[in-house]
């Protein structure tokens, strides 16, 4: 058999070969995103945080007025949230516990800086989109509000949200 017939032949019988087919490599789902952190130990976990948020909507306390990183502390059973601001507390939180996207988890806190204020805002998430802030409806009261309610209402720039990290 001459040399070009073997390579014939060794080509007829790739291409007639039955193909098979790899499965394909299993693909790990993305980790699911959570409010948790486990580099605090807060008081409240993140389901009770939303429920002492949730049962505080309507409440107005001078203790709020213009203490956004307070309330959110307060939600997370703290007295105090350990900063000077909404702010000083984005700029604090290590980068592992911040992300952007605006899908904020139950329990999950929404940073804003706010135009000529050094105080910035906070919120904290209560699912599906909603919120509990400070001052948004008048100074003081917790309401149910949206991201893009403190964009458009104080101008807010949204910088992301963290989880509870105190």
């Amino acid at each position: 058999m001459t040399m070009r017939i073997k390579a014939l032949l060794l080509a007829a019988a790739v291409l007639t070969a039955p193909v098979v087919m790899a499965a394909p490599a299993a693909v790990a789902a993305p980790a699911a995103v959570t409010c948790a952190s486990p580099a605090t130990s807060n008081p409240h976990t993140c389901a009770q945080a939303v429920t002492w948020a949730k049962n505080h909507v309507g409440v107005t306390s001078s203790d709020y007025n213009h203490r956004c990183d307070h309330v959110v502390a307060l939600a997370y059973g703290r007295s105090a949230s350990g900063h000077v601001s909404a702010a000083a507390h984005w700029s604090a939180t290590p980068s592992q516990y911040k992300h952007s996207g605006t899908t904020v988890p139950a329990g999950g806190l929404a940073f804003f800086s706010i135009p000529n204020s050094s105080y910035g805002h906070v919120m904290i998430s209560i699912g599906g989109g909603k919120f509990v802030s400070n001052d948004i409806v008048s100074a003081g009261k917790l309401s149910e509000t949206t991201i893009a309610t403190i964009q458009t209402r104080w101008g807010g720039h949204y910088l992301g949200w963290t989880n509870p990290w105190f």
